[in-house]
């Protein structure tokens, strides 16, 4: 094995899913029913988005990353609320370039699915074909390497809200416009934060009346939380106000936290640790004492 390979596992994360009953009420309470992979030991599961729920069952899409394959891929999970097990893992969407965080956006009856694909160059709009159980592919919203791009509506006009690269897990965030979906869109503003918490973690979301933005908190390292900000928008800008930061509660994955997101009075949650967490923690250390002592660039992890 390469040194490079070594390297790169030793960095690499391993996720865990987290139901939330009463959506975002039970985050900040810490009530999550955390989810086990049931017989898919090689794979882990990230970037939750809900897709349907009842009394027995609750579907998720995600980012499925298999160890033998390397790669993200978008599938559909089952998840038994009586055990609260993955029961079933089905690919729905696999290219040759890595795919992550797909994004749900409900209109007229159709659900849409806008995956994260940097490294294709662009960002792309599916349709979700329940009959299929597949993606199929509709149009490219924009050609650029967006990184966990979040969708959002406004009265008549479209918004799509994203970090790019090259630098994804920073302080600057970029809004585009559209008056349709389908149509156009085009540069409307870009937003300067005092840290790191620019990019993505989940779509906006409605709460006792305020609009919510779950937001990465990359100062530490990619992931590490969640500042859950207020929207507030005047003739057509925006404004952000974080009102609540959520770090990971779980007892083994406490590196960090990623995506949230609701529908209806459900939430999901992910969170992480490092693979090899005794190993992976000594070199994460060395490199972050690297850093310090100025001799190595700060991390960039997507």
């Amino acid at each position: 094995m390469s040194l490079k390979k070594i390297k790169h596992m030793l960095e690499e994360s391993e996720w865990k899913l987290g139901i939330l009953l009463n959506g975002y009420d039970d985050l900040k309470t810490n009530r999550v029913k955390w989810i086990s992979n049931g017989i898919y030991k090689n794979k882990w599961f990230a970037d939750p988005f809900i897709l349907d729920f009842d009394d027995k069952q609750i579907t998720l899409l995600v980012e499925e990353f298999d160890y033998s394959i390397h790669r993200g891929r978008i599938a559909r999970l089952a998840i038994n609320r009586e055990s609260w097990t993955i029961t079933d893992c089905k690919i729905i969407l696999d290219l040759e370039t890595h795919l992550s965080f797909p994004m749900i956006w409900r209109e007229d009856g159709h659900v849409y699915v806008c995956p994260e694909n940097y490294q294709s160059g662009g960002w792309n709009l599916y349709e979700y074909k329940e009959s299929a159980d597949s993606l199929e592919f509709i149009k490219q919203i924009l050609p650029e390497k967006l990184t966990d791009a979040t969708l959002f509506k406004d009265g008549a006009d479209y918004y799509v809200l994203s970090t790019y690269e090259p630098t994804p897990n920073g302080s600057k965030l970029t809004l585009w416009k559209s008056d349709s979906l389908f149509g156009d869109f085009s540069k409307t503003e870009e937003k300067s934060f005092p840290e790191n918490i620019a990019r993505n973690a989940g779509a906006i979301f409605l709460h006792e009346g305020r609009l919510i933005r779950p937001a990465q908190e990359c100062n530490k390292s990619y992931g590490h939380a969640i500042s859950f900000q207020t929207v507030s928008i005047k003739q057509g800008q925006f404004e952000f106000q974080e009102e609540f930061r959520y770090y990971s509660t779980h007892p083994k994955y406490q590196r960090g936290t990623h995506t949230f997101n609701t529908y209806n009075e459900l939430a999901v949650i992910d969170v992480h640790k490092l693979r090899f967490p005794f190993l992976g923690g000594l070199y994460i250390g060395f490199k972050d004492l690297l850093v310090k002592l100025h001799l190595k660039k700060p991390f960039e992890i997507k």
